[in-house]
């Protein structure tokens, strides 16, 4: 685990629940907006998984407050949510949803997973991180199952990465890593590993752009 990602890990450990209160607060403020985009997350999620069976045994990594892992739910998965931060976990259990403190560059995954999504996850990974976390799952994932996750696009930003905090609705007191790739700089991370790339797709956001890709094994 990169020196960068501690850092972030230790700034969401001390920051978990103001990063909760700041979502919650930005999504009243466009409700509209927010279901549109849960709307079109479940329609994508939906697709990139659609090949596991009801009940399939699927594990998100960095669940913060669950609502992604209700999604998963809502399809009929048999759903574990997992992060670091105890803020996290307890606003996942409070979602009535199943829930293990997981670093994925640290800890044993779950044994015979069909599905795993890390969304706005690798964003605070270095390349080294995301090369060890695509192996890590790659590993613990059963024959045909599938992994899901994205990056921020860098054609938004002028460097590779930074430390910073952000002004405004997002801001946590305390600064996190992140890190910009360009697609050609991502694909060459997976082709380090036996993923198949199942599909990938481009997102517009507000602040950021991200490239989002689904891999099977």
């Amino acid at each position: 685990m990169s020196r960068e990602n501690e850092d972030t890990l230790n700034t969401y450990n001390v920051a978990a629940k103001i990063y909760l209160n700041n979502t919650i607060a930005h999504d009243q403020k466009r409700p509209e907006h927010a279901a549109e985009k849960r709307k079109q997350l479940t329609a994508n999620l939906k697709k990139a998984f659609s090949s596991l069976p009801q009940g399939a045994k699927v594990l998100e990594i960095g669940s913060a407050d669950g609502d992604n892992a209700k999604i998963l739910e809502s399809f009929g998965f048999n759903v574990t949510a997992s992060d670091v931060a105890p803020a996290f976990l307890n606003a996942c259990k409070k979602q009535n949803l199943k829930t293990i403190k997981l670093n994925v560059l640290t800890d044993n995954l779950p044994s015979e997973l069909q599905g795993v999504l890390c969304w706005r996850v690798f964003v605070h990974f270095t390349p080294g991180d995301i090369t060890l976390a695509l192996q890590r799952i790659y590993d613990a994932l059963l024959p045909q199952s599938r992994l899901v996750f994205n990056v921020i696009d860098r054609a938004t930003h002028n460097c590779n990465s930074e430390m910073k905090d952000f002004d405004g609705d997002y801001k946590m007191g305390a600064k996190r890593y992140y890190a910009y790739y360009d697609k050609n700089e991502i694909l060459n991370l997976i082709n380090k590993t036996k993923f198949k790339i199942i599909s990938n797709w481009h997102e517009h956001g507000g602040h950021n752009d991200w490239f989002c890709f689904t891999l099977e094994k």
